[in-house]
C-alpha cells in the first residue's frame, strides 16, 4: 500500500491535454526509472523503445509494461507547452534505430535531441536532466498528468 501513496496526490492534480511537441514521460519502476517521448498530435507519441527503434505509439502502448498510472506532460504553469520543430525532428527520425543503452543512449537523450536538434548529446541520460532541457527549450516549469 505504501507504494501507491505517492500516486494518490497525482490523481488530485489538474489534468491537461498535450500540445504538439510536448515532452511526455511515465514511471517505469515505481519512480526509480522513467520513460519519455514526444507528443506529435492525434493521440500519438514518438519514442525510442527498449530495442533502439524509434516508433509511433498510442498513450496506452506508451505505458504498457510499466508501473505507470498516467503520463506526465510538460507545462508552463497549468498550460501544456511544446515545440512543432521538436515534433518535426522526431518525425524525421521515425523508423530509424539508435544503439540503445539504458544509461548511455536512451529515450531521454532521444527526446532531448528532438528539442535541441543535437541527437548526439551525451548529457541527457536521466529524466531530471531532460527536465532541465525541457525548461530551457520550452519554458516548462511543471509537469501535469495527461487528461486522457
Amino acid at each position: 500500500m505504501l507504494g501507491i501513496i505517492p500516486y494518490l496526490n497525482e490523481f488530485k492534480k489538474k489534468r491537461v491535454k498535450p500540445v504538439i511537441g510536448s515532452v511526455v514521460y511515465c514511471d517505469l519502476l515505481f519512480n526509480y526509472a522513467s520513460h519519455s517521448g514526444l507528443y506529435i498530435g492525434n493521440n500519438q507519441i514518438i519514442h525510442l523503445n527498449g530495442k533502439g527503434r524509434i516508433e509511433i505509439v498510442s498513450p496506452e502502448k506508451f505505458i504498457s509494461r510499466t508501473t505507470a498510472y498516467f503520463i506526465n506532460v510538460s507545462c508552463k504553469g497549468t498550460q501544456a507547452v511544446g515545440s512543432k520543430a521538436a515534433a518535426n525532428r522526431a518525425k524525421k527520425k521515425l523508423n530509424t534505430s539508435r544503439n540503445y543503452n539504458l544509461l548511455f543512449d536512451n529515450c531521454h537523450q532521444f527526446v532531448a535531441g528532438c528539442l535541441t536538434g543535437d541527437f548526439d548529446n551525451n548529457a541527457n541520460n536521466f529524466l531530471w536532466i531532460l527536465e532541465m532541457t525541457t525548461e530551457d527549450e520550452l519554458g516548462s516549469n511543471s509537469w501535469l498528468p495527461w487528461d486522457t
